[in-house]
């Protein structure tokens, strides 16, 4: 069985700023670098073969100091591992997103493939295509090594993204009952089993495992019921982003 580490990015100035991040960006703090290097030790040890990035800042400078111990891996950036754009909320403060876009409507909406987009954002529809093009490509690529003679077992990824975009992958993937789950935390990591040939039956070996005690700075609950009696998009993994 292969294996992926699913990375959120590390605590960020906009997070500490309780500020909308979205396709906005800015750096680690302090603290989030901290947080970040104790995320590296606890993967330190493990065999990577392989990253995949989301393109902005902060998560390339998270995975900056993740794959120190793993100076052989060349990352491969994808856009469907960008965070979710707010559109117009994106940089203001959370609570002027969350007033407008309440999570236990606005994300079932997105996840069915409803949800129109914020203004000047992106729509549902194009959200889930990117993500599924990302995992698409990530599966393919485990595939080509295990065609090429690697054991799947020998194949173990990274992957750095943004707290959205990876709920929204692994909610598909693995299943709404992760949204009763603990949130995830800056450099959390979630780990998923599946054998590339039947990409479609993975198995959730940890979920949001926080190394550097790094918390949320958001509110949570348990969001399950308001996925009840609603159709999910089926991930599409027939178009992988990239050459």
């Amino acid at each position: 069985m292969a294996k992926i580490h699913f990375v959120r990015h590390g605590r960020t100035i906009l997070n500490e700023q309780r500020r909308t991040q979205g396709a906005a960006d800015s750096p680690l703090t302090a603290e989030g670098r901290r947080g970040t290097e104790v995320c590296r030790d606890f993967l330190a040890e493990a065999p990577l073969t392989r990253a995949y990035l989301s393109p902005q800042g902060r998560v390339q400078e998270t995975a900056g100091i993740l794959l120190a111990p793993h100076p052989d891996i060349v990352p491969v950036n994808l856009v469907g591992l960008r965070e979710y754009n707010y559109g117009i909320y994106d940089g203001g403060p959370d609570e002027e997103m969350l007033a407008a876009l309440p999570t236990a409507g606005f994300l079932p909406e997105v996840i069915s493939g409803t949800h129109p987009g914020a203004p000047g954002g992106i729509s549902a529809v194009d959200y889930l295509s990117d993500i599924d093009g990302a995992l698409s490509r990530i599966i393919a690529d485990l595939r080509a090594a295990v065609g090429a003679g690697r054991d799947d077992d020998e194949e173990e990824v990274l992957v750095v993204s943004h707290g959205m975009t990876l709920m929204t992958l692994l909610g598909r993937w693995i299943g709404v009952e992760i949204f009763s789950m603990a949130p995830m935390a800056n450099c959390s990591v979630t780990t998923v089993e599946l054998d590339p040939d039947r990409p479609r039956e993975p198995t959730l070996v940890s979920w949001a495992v926080d190394p550097g005690d790094q918390g949320v700075t958001f509110p949570s609950r348990d969001l399950r019921p308001a996925f009840e009696g609603v159709a999910l998009v089926p991930i599409d993994l027939s178009r992988p982003e990239g050459p």
